[in-house]
């Protein structure tokens, strides 16, 4: 597995066959997000805010868990800001919408610096080859103080490498343009959870 780096990930960008193209849109600044290994990334306008105390837990063995309790969407425009307060989780999702191609997958992690700061922006990091849509970013704000993000923001980057053999995503989490819900208790992969129960 080999990292695509800066003339790679231009060379992919720009690949004249679209089964071969890496399609990341709106790429705003093309010579200033495509850097070494990595394009920087921005957070997008859409925020999933959890709510405290409304359930006495989150139980992914039960069908009964009303996840959508705890969790408000919120909208926030451009030039307007979105506080993240200390020890706090938050979805977002990118600006940028994605289309992966079936030979190269990804991970995303923070920019130093705003992980300096403390903002960890995900805690599930792989990007899965043909993956296509906005990619919720999971914001964890682990300083004292809150964090003013922006929309538009670069807050993260993502790494690509080439996937030998891979497979088209066919997740339930692809094609969409705003955060998802954590939906533990609708999870597809946990269908052995009777026998380990």
């Amino acid at each position: 597995m080999s990292v695509l780096g800066h003339t790679a990930l231009l060379e992919r960008i720009s690949a004249k066959k679209l089964e071969e193209r890496l399609i990341i849109t709106p790429l705003l600044n093309i010579e200033q997000q495509v850097n070494e290994a990595s394009i920087d990334i921005r957070l997008g306008n859409d925020f999933i805010v959890t709510r405290r105390g409304n359930l006495a837990n989150l139980d992914a063995a039960s069908d009964k868990t009303a996840e959508h309790r705890y969790q408000t969407r919120h909208f926030v425009n451009f030039k307007e800001c979105f506080y993240l307060h200390p020890h706090e989780l938050v979805l977002a999702s990118t600006l940028e919408y994605f289309r992966l191609p079936t030979d190269i997958a990804a991970s995303v992690t923070s920019r130093s610096q705003w992980g300096r700061a403390g903002l960890v922006i995900a805690t599930a990091t792989a990007v899965h080859p043909g993956f296509c849509g906005a990619i919720t970013l999971e914001l964890l704000n682990l300083g004292e103080v809150p964090l003013v993000l922006y929309p538009g923001t670069s807050v993260s980057q993502i790494v690509f490498y080439d996937c030998v053999g891979g497979k088209a995503y066919s997740g339930d989490m692809g094609h969409r343009t705003s955060a998802h819900f954590a939906r533990l208790s609708g999870d597809q992969k946990m269908t052995d959870r009777q026998f380990w129960l």
